[in-house]
């Protein structure tokens, strides 16, 4: 009997460890693995990253005279040249043609010009001799004006000296009348005399009165006369003498023959080098505005980058990047063979003209680096603070607008003490594509962020931190 009751007793002590162990493996299984991770005190380096592709900055133009036919385009966009490369090759008919229209030009030009030069001197000479002409009109015009006024007032000063004779005559005579004695029959003989003289005294008065009168009239016409006279001599004077209209047809077509002119010497000498046109310079093609069978325009023909200038890479980054990057900023680029290159720094940062979300980015090249029309990859890196409590990005989660960590903490159950996640609500300062800068008194130092988990977390979730 007290051996059955040792065997049961046993039994029972090995089956409490068996569902004991069972218990355990359970519980292990639904433990989250985690890493942990403390808040540090650190810089956050921002990296801004992009490609490009080298350019020149030095543009040259290379202007071809119009209307030409091009006969064969003998370079490319991005093709490397050097200085008397052949760029082009123009069609000998078409500079055959033009040099027939462009000496037809210049002769037609010279004979117009010629006739506007002779029909100016023509004017001039006219012009000269109205004025001299009108000179000596309103000249004679003061001289015999004066002269018939001069007339016309003495004829005034002498009626005026009759008419005043006559007074004179007429007073002295009624004086002796009065003075002189008459017998009765004389008296009366005196009166009917004296009376038929009043009368031709009156008329002789009236009829001298009246040519006074009519020779100062005749003197205010003649004045008027000569006043209207001189006034339309002076017009004439001032009418010559006024400027004559501009007219710049005869400089027009001075300049256009000298435009014609030098033109012609550009397909003079087209012809003598059979209608090739040369680098000017070693560099690289940037853009060609013909091809073979166009005929050339106004624009330059080819635009090339010349080896002369410095280089620079040109890129795009994110309008959001920009407070990162300023002129001057140094610049790491990295060639297509992974080969790191220093020395080049951003020139400026301008507005893309087709997407307003990024920025063209130019990047001033270091001499003896990459060549113009290679690629490569940069990246410009602007360190911000230190922060006292920064976290790896694994850490942050966010939901609602708000972000917050999981921390470890402990917890009493039944089988003892267990590890369990608090969530605990951060701000975020700043942060980069690895690590997240937060605000202070959001974590202690001491406290254990969960930085990776094999499961979701949530609050309260049993965790154990993994050994791997």
């Amino acid at each position: 009997m007290k051996k059955k009751l040792i065997q049961a007793t046993c039994l029972f002590f090995v089956m409490m460890l068996i569902f004991t162990i069972l218990s355990r493996v359970s519980d292990s299984v639904n433990v989250i693995q985690i890493q942990t991770k403390n808040p540090a005190n650190q810089m956050i380096t921002h990296e801004v990253k992009g490609s490009g592709k080298v350019e020149g900055s030095q543009e040259v133009a290379v202007f071809v005279l119009e209307n030409l036919q091009v006969e064969q385009v003998m370079v490319h966009a991005g093709q490397t040249v050097k200085k008397g490369d052949i760029l082009l090759k123009l069609s000998q008919n078409s500079i055959q043609a033009a040099l027939k229209n462009l000496d037809d030009k210049v002769k037609t030009l010279e004979g117009q010009a010629k006739d506007l030069e002779s029909q100016k001197k023509v004017n001039s000479q006219k012009r000269a001799a109205e004025q001299t002409w009108a000179g000596n009109s309103y000249d004679l015009a003061v001289q015999s004006g004066n002269v018939s006024v001069d007339n016309a007032r003495a004829e005034v000063q002498i009626a005026q000296q009759r008419l005043d004779e006559f007074y004179r005559e007429k007073e002295a005579k009624t004086s002796g009348d009065d003075l002189s004695g008459f017998t009765d029959g004389e008296e009366g003989f005196n009166d009917g005399e004296t009376t038929v003289t009043q009368e031709d005294d009156s008329a002789t008065e009236t009829a001298l009165q009246d040519d006074l009168r009519a020779r100062q009239e005749a003197l205010n016409e003649v004045i008027a006369g000569r006043n209207q006279t001189l006034a339309s001599a002076g017009k004439a004077v001032s009418d010559a003498s006024t400027p004559e209209a501009s007219d710049s047809t005869l400089e027009n077509v001075q300049r256009e023959l000298e435009n014609a002119r030098a033109d012609m010497e550009k397909v003079t000498v087209l012809q003598s080098t059979e209608g090739v046109i040369s680098s000017p310079s070693d560099g690289v093609i940037k853009s060609l505005s013909v091809q073979t069978g166009d005929l050339t325009g106004q624009t330059a023909a080819v635009v090339l980058y010349s080896a002369d200038g410095a280089l620079r890479m040109t890129g795009t980054i994110s309008k959001d990047d920009i407070k990162y990057v300023s002129a001057g900023t140094d610049v790491k680029i990295t060639d297509n063979n992974n080969n790191d290159i220093s020395g080049a720094t951003v020139e400026n940062i301008t507005e893309n003209k087709e997407d307003n979300d990024i920025r063209d980015l130019s990047i001033i090249m270091p001499a003896n680096s990459l060549s113009i029309g290679q690629s490569g990859d940069f990246s410009i890196s602007k360190d911000a603070g230190p922060y006292s409590c920064c976290v790896p990005l694994s850490a942050l989660y966010q939901e609602n607008g708000k972000v917050y960590v999981y921390v470890t903490d402990t917890e009493n159950t039944v089988l003892g003490t267990v590890m369990v996640a608090r969530k605990v609500e951060v701000t975020v300062q700043d942060r980069n594509q690895t690590t997240a800068a937060l605000g202070e008194g959001s974590l202690s130092t001491d406290q254990a962020v969960i930085v990776q988990a094999d499961r979701e977390l949530k609050d309260g979730s049993r965790v154990r931190i993994s050994e791997n």
